[in-house]
């Protein structure tokens, strides 16, 4: 089977995207990817071992210019796919998101290739709004994000993630200092890379344990920031293997994007989450409202959240270890850690029966 990927622009679509792409390869099909030259895919995904199909588009939004010029954009980055969707020949185009998904989602219906999308977020994305209603099969990460009777079948993570054990046999919460792993996001949060060394300063010397990723090129200054504290921390701008890390962690303080909630739910760790406030949809509150109404998470609004209530927080949850406990175990018991081998029968089956019509 011929199989053409569709992501882009962020990491939220693209490591989804790059989850089920690796399963479909174990599965013996072939695999190409459909991105933006421009986008973060265009580097990613060729040093994932996947050929890369490029199109000239960039975002639709932006400046007035970009704005007059999107529907003319739009036209040629079709033109490319349907070039690209007849010399390739896919037999199911799979859409995750990113600017190269509206004219490939477009291509793939004008050539009749079978359709499947697969939205992360709570929020449908505009693309996946539009083409959900000409798409073959349409598929969510969380409930109720599209009207209907889609299937949810959760958001595709790193398989070393999945194979973590459970938070009651990783000993989670019974450490003598509370171990709190500090997400700042890939672009680097700067509220919680500023607000949390604030609050841990209010706490019990030596109560707590801080791994802290500042997103690039903010590791300096939230060393500092702990130094100044007189803090022991550690800060990193990156950490490659998650899977250590969320097997250390007790806690997790973190944004609400939809792979961050979806990472905490498949790997069973209670978090403290800060959603983004500037998004139009506002999505990431919804991402953090879906872990918190199943008593998997608390969530603050980054505009009202303040270090003393932070660190009142993080106290009681020091004190009280069952709650970090009993909310990991919710987590765990919500979290999909089969999506990408789900999302992958989908597409499987729509050759099947496209086969045997």
């Amino acid at each position: 089977m011929n199989v053409m990927i569709m992501a882009g622009g962020t990491g939220g679509h693209i490591y989804p995207a790059a989850a089920v792409a690796n399963q479909l390869q174990e599965r013996g099909h072939t695999i190409r990817w459909l991105g933006s030259s421009y986008g973060m895919e265009g580097k990613l995904v060729p040093e994932m071992g996947y050929e890369f199909c490029a199109l000239p588009v960039t975002a639709w939004h932006g400046s007035r210019l970009r704005k007059v010029l999107a529907p003319f954009n739009l036209i040629r980055a079709l033109w490319h796919c349907m070039f690209i969707f007849r010399r390739e020949q896919p037999d199911v185009v799979i859409g995750f998101g990113g600017y190269a998904s509206a004219p490939g989602g477009i291509a793939a219906l004008l050539t009749r290739r079978k359709l499947l999308l697969h939205e992360q977020n709570g929020v449908p994305g505009l693309t996946n709004a539009r083409l959900a209603g000409r798409a073959d099969r349409v598929l969510q990460a969380f409930p109720d994000t599209f009207s209907g009777s889609v299937e949810v079948v959760g958001n595709p993570v790193r398989n070393a993630l999945c194979q973590l054990s459970s938070p009651d046999k990783r000993g989670l919460g019974t450490h003598r200092n509370l171990r709190v792993l500090v997400l700042g996001g890939s672009q680097g949060a700067v509220a919680i890379n500023q607000l949390v060394p604030a609050a841990v300063s209010q706490l019990s010397q030596g109560s707590v344990e801080i791994w802290h990723q500042t997103g690039a090129g903010k590791q300096h200054e939230t060393e500092a920031a702990y130094r100044d504290l007189s803090l022991e921390a550690t800060v990193v701008e990156y950490i490659d293997r998650m899977d250590e890390a969320y097997r250390w962690a007790d806690l997790v303080i973190a944004r609400s994007g939809a792979s961050t909630v979806s990472e905490l739910a498949a790997v069973g760790v209670y978090s403290l989450l800060i959603p983004y406030p500037w998004h139009k949809d506002q999505q990431q509150y919804r991402n953090a409202r879906w872990l918190a109404d199943n008593q998997a998470a608390n969530w603050f609004d980054q505009q009202e959240l303040t270090p003393d209530r932070l660190a009142a927080e993080l106290i009681a949850l020091n004190k009280d270890r069952k709650k970090l406990q009993a909310g990991a175990k919710r987590a765990w018991q919500i979290g999909i850690r089969d999506s990408a081998e789900r999302v992958a029968r989908v597409a499987e089956e729509l050759i099947s029966k496209q086969e045997v019509s």
